[in-house]
């Protein structure tokens, strides 16, 4: 398939041009950055693999937040923790039958650190967030790129930060939330939907430890960090276009669907 008769799709993936608006995602850049390769499986070849315990317990831990946060708008308060965690569960069980746990994942472990860690989030942080923004779209033009870059933003609150979900084993380096390639993209967005700067950008860090943690880690984004994010996304686009698929081995590679076929690519 080349470049005439295909376009990056409205879901992500590669595919026939249609009457969608073809884009490049938030999604699809993050995952050629980390590895260029399981781009090339997961878009070029199509490939899907089955969740991991850790993504499914992401997943649906980012799904209740969702669904709370949506309802406190209208109502100003928070879910109680008590329906909290059977909304937790209902996701849980939805999203289990399709995960393919890794050795030494413990599905029901699994799902009690998904409780734990939102009992410590809806005790510490939540009571703090009135959010104006829940999953907010975006399909925007940026200077680097000749696609529009497409994504959602996690939440945005009434003192106009923008905030993302993270659930993790280990905690988050400090200045993390710097140098975040997704809160840049989300800063970018903001700024072209609202025609104004962000207050601040935040990771909202939920960590497994046996005593689950929450980190709250800020950060800012100038005009530099958003044209330095509008070339990145640029080049970027310009390597797939031109084909440039390569394994960029590491720690992470533990943790990706690709891995076999990786290692007789």
């Amino acid at each position: 398939m080349t470049e005439a008769d295909s376009e990056f799709s409205s879901d992500g993936q590669v595919g026939t041009v249609s009457t969608i608006r073809p884009h490049l995602s938030v999604s699809q850049l993050k995952m050629y950055i980390r590895c260029p390769l399981s781009y090339f499986f997961r878009y070029i070849c199509d490939i899907k693999t089955p969740p991991t315990g850790d993504l499914t317990l992401g997943r649906t831990i980012h799904h209740t937040l969702k669904d709370n946060y949506r309802q406190k708008i209208k109502t100003g308060h928070d879910i109680i923790v008590s329906h909290i965690t059977e909304l937790f569960s209902e996701y849980w069980e939805r999203e289990v039958g399709e995960t393919e746990f890794k050795d030494g994942e413990n599905p029901g472990k699994l799902k009690d650190d998904g409780v734990n860690l939102l009992k410590a989030y809806f005790d510490q942080v939540a009571p703090s967030v009135q959010p104006v923004e829940v999953e907010r779209e975006f399909l925007i033009d940026t200077v680097g790129t000749k696609l529009p870059l497409k994504g959602y933003i996690d939440l945005i609150d009434d003192k106009q930060c923008i905030i993302d979900h993270k659930t993790t084993k280990r905690s988050f380096p400090e200045n993390t939330a710097e140098k975040d390639v997704q809160l840049t993209a989300y800063s970018l967005a903001f700024r072209t939907l609202y025609g104004q700067e962000e207050k601040g950008v935040r990771l909202d860090v939920m960590v497994r430890n046996k005593q689950p943690k929450i980190q709250q880690l800020y950060g800012k984004r100038t005009q530099a960090d958003i044209d330095r994010f509008s070339r990145l996304a640029g080049q970027v686009e310009n390597a797939i276009r031109g084909g440039f698929y390569y394994p960029n081995e590491g720690y992470l590679c533990g943790n990706c669907g690709y891995q076999g076929m990786c290692e007789k690519w």
